[in-house]
This record gives structure tokens, C-alpha cells and sequence, in this order.
């Protein structure tokens, strides 16, 4: 099912207004919707069918209808059409129009208000992908829109979805999908929360029939600390057995199936000019370690080739020959990691072409359910005898053999000649994902303070920073001022070094001093032992809460700060010590007093992990406690003469 609500369904012409002198009648009054629909909800969808024919392995159409009532303004984006076309899907057909808060007829959308624009991505520098936009402008709350339109496909590589709560704040009155295909093709679906009896099937005349059906589902609020909206909503997947797409054939009844077709659309595209193997063999002449030669071949790659993106043909499937980025120094993720897999043949290194998933993909969740649509990225994976090496062949700058966030911990699939093959992308613990600080702090008898602290940032923490590290002096100081929020703070001197690694690391060191982070009040001085890395926000209370706990990264965070005392202070209210464990991690702090020395260490972790949603009222009072110790103050008094 094409998404709607987020900005995945798309756009529309406006039906002739009903002619005749009889008094109109009212379409979906918003006064009929249901009370328990409009709460948390800033849109109601009425009405939603979609009808998919399915006609051979690459040819079907698409019928949808779709009616939205917008509560307020909020809800605009729900009302938003988007249709994204190339060329194996066209739009045959489109009409809507818009009502007022009565359900009347209200206003024609114009045809000039229909934009149809080029749907290029960041970065992407060719593409056949389009889409078709069109909205209401109207401050006039409530308001529905209908929209009606059709699609025909010449090419199929995947199947609609249908998610009747496409979005959070967005309740359904109906909602239905129906697939029709010819009895003697074999489908695939899977069903995800769906309650009983919403499916019924048919035959006749040879065509089966799927539908499923639901009705009055409320609005979903977002949850912190939980996996995507579909995790706990209605789903329906459907996927094909057999397809053609582009010109090309395959089955993707299995997860191997489908890497056999993705292997096939890498034949004949290494080949790399008969000079350039000549470079490759005397850059790497000479070396033993196989792993040296990788990281030679990879940072070779780096340096002759840019990231943009190419979804031309069967683009979002096929790469670049690697012949051709290597004339025009630049590809995707898929020309570019087939180009990082030739050089590394021409050195007699093997490599693996690995369709994975990144940013807001989590790759393959469902093992044994194949679909295309779980992945959205390619990387190469290069096995060796006692290691494996993973490589982001499109960034520039990233260290050798190193996954961050945006691929790690997901299922990919890896491609070889005997077809597709699940594999763990790797995933760095809490603490191999580190914040490490060292400070030492001078606090005189005024209560002023200077210091001194040293920072190194590992692993997911260091992409934290790794953005800052190319930027000039004065954003840095600046991201430092926002960062470090030590009040009253004046940075005096500053540095980074960048240690780049299969596990990166990143040094910050800073000089600075403050006249407010530490008070004097009478003949006592109160000292934040936590002066640099306080927890400051508590996840919000949910009270029936719906969706599991969810995080998705650990980290360690570890804080060693010695306080150089004023002399003639004496301690008069040291913190206890504190520690505490749970499932989402643990925490532990100790400050310990000797002579003019206080020395405060501190241990925070936090796992990655799933919890039942019970469990999600324990990790708040977590967060209290933390939030509550870190506040905590070495209180010393100046003792009398």
C-alpha cells in the first residue's frame, strides 16, 4: 500500500462539481466521525481500498481510493497526495476533490496546482524516479479530501503492503485491500497483527482473491523508546515468487533465489582497463599482509571516487560497470562497491557484493520472508581466513573497516556464485562505543574555576563528533560551547586528534574556566561533581503505553574528574556513593575526599535491547536516579581562623 501519510502516496485532479438545481447532498460530514477516533488523532482516514490485479509475473494495476477528514492543521501533511512513478509503474488515471467541515462540496484542486517534479534524492545526480504532488492550501479546520487513482505496472519486483495506520495521529474509520491473481501463479503474504477474521478469500473464473478488511483503529501517539509504527500495527506484506523486472527474470521464493538474480546483474560489469590493473599491481607489489593490501586498494578508492546517485533503468538494481566509474570517478553505493570488488580481484583479494540496510532501513527482518524492500544499500564484505573486513565504499572519509550506525547490526544479504546468503553486519558493544573523560579542576577560594579535560570518543560516540572534526576553528569552538554547557564557561584553548581505525577514535582536549559552574554562598562552596556530562533529559511518562521498549545502540560513558580544593576548605557534605544495575544498563559514581583532593568517577551504560512495554515505567525511574545523582554537589566550608 502506497503510503499516504508520511509523504508516500501521491497525487490528483479534482472531480467536476455535481451539476443541477436539487439540493447537494453531504459527503463524509466530519460531525459523523466516531469520538474515540478523534482522540490523539489529527486526521481521520474515512475510507481506504486498494485493488491490486495482478495480471502475469510483470504486469498488474492498482486501483486506490483514499478519503481523509484533516481535524487541524497538524493533519495537513496526512492530506498531502504523492505519487511517485517511473517507467515500469504509470499513472493512468487520478481525480479527487474536497469537502468542508458539513461534508459539502468545497473547491476544485486546479490542474496547474498538480506539480510533477523530478523525486531526486540528496546526492543523486541522475534518475528515472518522478512523482506527482498535489494538496489543499485551507485554513478552514475540519476539511476532507478524496482522492481516486490508478496505476499500471510493466515490471514488478515487489508487491503493495497495506498498513491502515500509515502514520502516528491518524485513526481509521475503514479500510480495505484486495488482491486478485490468476489462480495457477504462486504469491507470497505475510500478516503482522492482524486481527482474526479480517480476511476472506474467493475464486471465479480462474482469478483468487485476497481481501482483508478492518475498521475503527484509533490514532497512535509516538512512544519514546520504541521500534517503528508498523512493529505493533496492522501489516499486511505481499511479495511475488516469480517476477520479471526490466527485461530480466528471477525468483525470490527463497533468500539465495534472490541473490542468483542480483548475482546475474553483476556479470560482466568488473572488467577495469588493462593500465589501471597495471597501477593496481604496482601499488600493492610487495605486500604480504592481506589486510595492509585491502586497506591500500580501499583508501586508493577513496581518494579517486565520489558518492552520487544513479536510478537510471534498472539502476536501483544494477551498478555502474566498474569500468565506467573509473572513467567518471563517481557511483552509488552499488557502482562503487562493485569497484572496490575489482580492484580488490586484480590484487587476488576475494570480495563480497552485500545488499544491506542503512538509516531508517533495518535491513532484513524477516528471514524467511524475501522481499526487495528490506534493503535499501550496498556494501562489500571481504572475508579472510581469521577476520572479516567490511567496507562503506561511499564515504570519503570513512576509517577502514569500520560500519557505523547507518549499516551495523542489521542482516544483509551476501551475493556469490551460488546466490544470496545471510550475514550479521557487525555491531560495536556499549563499550566498544565509548566516552572516555579525564579532567583535573581548580577551584579557588572565590569559587572560580579553570580546567583542563580530555575526552576520547570511540566507536558510534565518535560519529558524534566526527562531523565537527572537518570544521573550521570557529564552529568547533562553538559545538564545544553547546556540547560541554558548563556554565559561565570560557574556553581558552582547544585541539581534536582524529585516530582513524577499524574502530575510530576521536581526542578532544580543552582548557577553559568559569566564574558560575561552582558557587559560593557564606563560608561554603558548592562543586557539580558531575561538571561535564550530565544526563538533562527524562524520557516522558506513557501511560498505557502500547509499543515494546526499544534501543537500538549501547554506550559507556566513564568520568574521572579531580577537584584541586581551596586551602583552608574543609569537606562538609561528601555524596554517597551510588550504584545501580537494570536491564537497560547500569550506573555507578564514587567521590572520594583526601587532603585538597576530591576524585569523582562516574560509569553510565546504557544496552542495546527489547523489552516488553511493562517495562517501560523502570527505565524512566532509571533515568530519574541518574538524572538525580548527577546533580549531586561537593559541599566544603571554610573552616573559622
Amino acid at each position: 500500500m502506497r503510503s499516504l501519510l508520511l509523504g508516500t502516496l501521491t497525487m490528483l485532479l479534482f472531480f467536476s462539481p455535481l451539476l443541477g438545481k436539487e439540493k447537494p447532498k453531504p459527503y463524509y460530514p466530519a460531525a459523523l466521525i466516531d469520538s474515540t477516533l478523534k482522540k490523539d488523532a489529527w486526521a481521520v482516514c474515512r475510507e481506504y481500498s486498494d485493488e491490486f490485479i495482478l495480471r502475469d509475473n510483470g504486469r498488474a494495476t492498482e486501483k486506490v481510493h483514499v478519503v481523509i477528514t484533516v481535524l487541524d492543521k497538524r493533519g495537513d501533511n496526512l492530506a498531502e497526495l504523492q505519487l511517485s512513478y517511473d517507467k515500469t509503474s504509470r499513472i493512468t488515471s487520478i481525480s479527487g476533490r474536497n469537502y468542508d467541515a458539513a461534508g459539502m462540496y468545497d473547491e476544485r484542486l486546479k490542474n496547474k496546482a498538480i506539480q510533477d517534479v523530478n523525486l531526486t534524492s540528496e546526492g543523486t545526480l541522475y534518475d528515472d524516479l518522478r512523482m506527482k504532488i498535489a494538496k489543499i492550501d485551507t485554513n478552514n479546520y475540519p476539511y476532507t479530501v478524496e482522492y481516486e487513482y490508478e496505476f499500471s505496472y510493466d515490471g514488478l519486483l515487489g508487491y503493495p503492503q497495506w498498513q491502515p495506520l500509515e502514520g502516528y495521529h491518524l485513526s481509521v474509520e475503514k479500510s480495505s485491500f484486495a488482491f486478485s491473481y490468476p489462480e495457477n501463479m504462486e504469491i507470497r503474504y505475510r500478516e503482522q497483527n492482524i486481527p482474526a477474521g479480517c480476511r476472506s478469500e474467493k475464486q471465479d473464473k480462474g482469478i483468487r482473491t485476497l481481501e482483508w478488511k478492518i475498521a475503527s483503529l484509533p490514532a497512535q501517539k509516538e512512544e519514546p523508546y520504541s521500534p517503528s509504527l508498523s512493529a505493533g500495527t496492522p501489516l499486511v506484506i505481499t511479495a511475488p515468487v516469480n517476477f520479471d523486472y526490466c527485461g530480466t527474470s528471477g525468483n525470490m521464493k527463497t533468500w539465495n533465489d534472490f541473490g542468483l538474480w542480483i548475482g546475474k546483474l553483476l556479470e560482466n560489469r568488473g572488467q577495469l582497463p588493462a593500465s589501471r590493473q597495471q597501477e593496481i599491481k604496482e601499488l600493492v607489489k610487495g605486500m604480504k599482509d592481506t589486510t595492509q593490501i585491502v586497506s591500500t586498494l580501499y583508501g586508493y578508492m577513496q581518494k579517486r571516487t565520489r558518492y552520487v546517485g544513479i536510478q537510471l533503468g534498472i539502476g536501483g538494481y544494477q551498478p555502474f560497470p566498474a569500468e565506467t566509474v573509473d572513467k567518471l570517478g563517481y557511483g552509488d553505493c552499488k557502482a562503487l562497491s562493485n569497484y572496490m570488488r575489482s580492484l580488490l580481484s586484480i590484487a587476488g583479494i576475494r570480495s563480497n557484493y552485500t545488499v544491506a540496510g542503512a538509516s531508517h532501513s533495518r535491513g532484513i527482518t524477516m528471514t524467511d520472508f524475501p522481499t526487495a524492500s528490506q534493503c535499501n544499500h550496498v556494501i562489500l564484505c571481504v572475508p579472510l581466513k581469521k577476520d572479516t573486513i567490511w567496507l562503506e565504499c561511499t564515504n570519503q572519509t570513512e576509517p577502514f573497516g569500520y560500519l557505523g550506525k547507518f549499516t551495523a547490526g542489521r542482516m544483509a544479504l551476501m551475493i556469490d556464485a551460488t546466490g544470496g546468503h545471510i550475514a550479521a553486519t557487525p555491531l560495536l558493544t556499549a563499550q566498544q562505543s565509548s566516552q572516555v573523560r579525564v579532567a583535573n579542576v581548580t577551584v579557588d577560594a572565590t569559587g572560580a574555576i579553570e580546567a583542563k579535560t580530555k575526552a576520547e570518543y570511540s566507536g558510534y560516540q565518535f560519529e558524534a563528533i566526527a562531523g565537527i572534526l572537518t570544521e573550521g576553528k570557529k564552529e568547533q569552538e562553538k559545538a564545544l560551547y553547546e556540547n560541554l554547557a558548563v556554565k559561565g564557561m570560557a574556553i581558552a584553548d582547544f585541539s581534536y586528534l582524529k585516530q582513524p581505525d577499524r574502530l575510530p577514535k576521536a581526542t578532544e582536549t580543552v582548557s577553559l574556566s568559569s566564574r558560575m559552574a561552582v558557587t559560593r554562598s557564606g563560608s561554603r562552596i558548592f562543586i557539580p561533581v558531575n561538571l561535564f556530562n550530565q544526563i538533562a533529559t527524562i524520557p516522558s511518562r506513557v501511560e498505557n503505553r502500547k509499543m515494546p521498549v526499544y534501543r537500538e545502540f549501547g554506550f559507556l560513558d566513564s568520568d574521572s574528574v579531580v577537584f584541586h580544593l581551596p586551602k583552608g576548605f574543609k569537606p562538609e557534605s561528601i555524596p554517597a556513593d551510588k550504584s545501580l544495575t537494570t536491564p537497560f544498563g547500569s550506573y555507578s559514581s564514587t567521590l572520594k575526599v583526601h587532603d585538597d583532593q576530591a576524585v569523582y568517577t562516574r560509569r553510565f551504560t546504557l544496552i542495546r535491547g527489547t523489552w516488553p512495554k511493562e517495562q517501560y515505567s523502570a527505565l524512566v525511574d532509571f533515568y530519574t536516579s541518574v538524572i538525580s545523582f548527577d546533580k549531586m554537589k561537593l559541599v566544603i566550608r571554610e573552616e573559622t581562623p
